[in-house]
């Protein structure tokens, strides 16, 4: 129990088991669902090896869970199918790891009763852990009803994920009118400032629909231009591709839907990349460093407008190294040939496309 704590190998295979298992949960990002896997894991390890028992703190893990997966709008039925997962995944863990340190011949081995005992004292912790999330759940659900809003967050995620406009009106949303819909990540559900019933958790993430735009709350936002109505179902599948282009590319902030449409239209054709730096840069060897400085100063370069001196400026180069580079470049690969007069911007795209997919693909 000691190794599978400490093990990150372990506690990987338990999350993808967990999202395997449900799809609902499989749906949230995966560092939401790592986060309270690792909770529970140190909990059931820590009640083993350390207090003989779940204690207040522990069972905390669960409760934290519940009320997550609650206010996020995963079913309980759904998140009971992950959990069950993830217990299952443990054991087998556990059960690969005890094969593995099987004793030599001729060493005593655990006792057949006492194997059965610790296996039986982990399945009742995870049986307290259960029990608590189906508590903790269903205490969670009071509370949103009391407060009168999962009924419009309900409808809310009808119309956003299913598509379902029919029930714009009891999203609190004029079907006749226009909207801006802001998606952000949130690590902590708990801590998401739900400020009307326009505001939700929609699959893990936080999603504001309003007549005007509102500040981001969260470290990483897209935003949509206003969208008619029947359109908010469009606009949130985009904006959930434009969330994971931008986080594949190490942005923060808050970003306009539009500026990413270049990103999300590339990574829905990923495996073009590889295929189109194959074609034009050749040339390039992926273990030499001074390559990656060309393709990254070409890049740079495309990226504002094919301007010297703003290429320097930004790599904090001198202009005349900046050129240097790409002649460089050019020598190596087709990079300096001029593009068909009527094809500058198809021509400008692909070569892009093609050093973004270089210098990012694992070499």
């Amino acid at each position: 129990m000691a190794q599978l704590r400490a093990d990150p190998g372990v506690l990987q295979s338990v999350v993808d088991a967990a999202r395997a298992g449900s799809p609902q949960v499989g749906a949230l990002p995966e560092q939401e669902v790592r986060r309270h896997i690792a909770a529970l894991l140190t909990a059931v390890a820590t009640a083993f090896l350390d207090t003989g028992g779940l204690d207040r703190e522990q069972l905390r893990a669960a409760a934290l869970l519940a009320a997550d997966r609650a206010v996020q709008g995963v079913p309980l039925a759904a998140l009971l199918d992950g959990f069950r997962a993830a217990r299952t995944q443990v054991f087998r863990c556990l059960a690969e790891r005890l094969d593995a340190d099987r004793p030599d011949p001729g060493q005593a081995a655990p006792a057949l009763p006492d194997l059965v005992e610790v296996m039986v004292e982990l399945d009742a912790y995870a049986g307290e852990l259960q029990q608590r999330l189906i508590v903790a759940y269903q205490q969670t659900e009071l509370r949103l009803l009391a407060a009168g809003r999962a009924a419009r967050i309900q409808a809310l995620r009808e119309v956003l994920v299913d598509g379902a406009l029919d029930r714009l009106a009891a999203a609190g949303l004029d079907p006749h009118g226009r909207y801006h819909l802001l998606l952000g990540e949130v690590t902590d559900p708990q801590q998401a400032p739900l400020t009307d019933g326009t505001s939700a958790l929609v699959e893990g993430y936080l999603c504001t629909v309003s007549v005007r735009p509102v500040a981001a709350r969260a470290e990483l936002s897209v935003s949509s231009p206003p969208l008619a109505a029947p359109q908010l179902p469009t606009g949130y599948r985009l904006a959930r591709s434009a969330l994971a282009a931008a986080r594949r590319r190490g942005r923060t902030g808050t970003h306009r839907l539009t500026e990413l449409a270049l990103p999300v239209a590339t990574d829905a054709a990923a495996d073009l990349g590889p295929l189109l730096a194959a074609d034009l840069l050749a040339g390039l060897d992926p273990l030499d460093p001074a390559h990656h400085r060309l393709a990254r100063t070409a890049l740079a370069y495309l990226d504002r407008g094919s301007r010297i001196d703003r290429t320097a400026a930004a790599l904090h180069l001198h202009p005349n190294t900046v050129k240097h580079r790409l002649r460089r470049l050019a020598d190596l690969t087709p990079f300096g040939q001029p593009p068909p007069p009527d094809d500058t911007v198809s021509h400008t795209l692909h070569w892009h496309w093609a050093l973004s997919s270089w210098l990012t693909r694992p070499h």
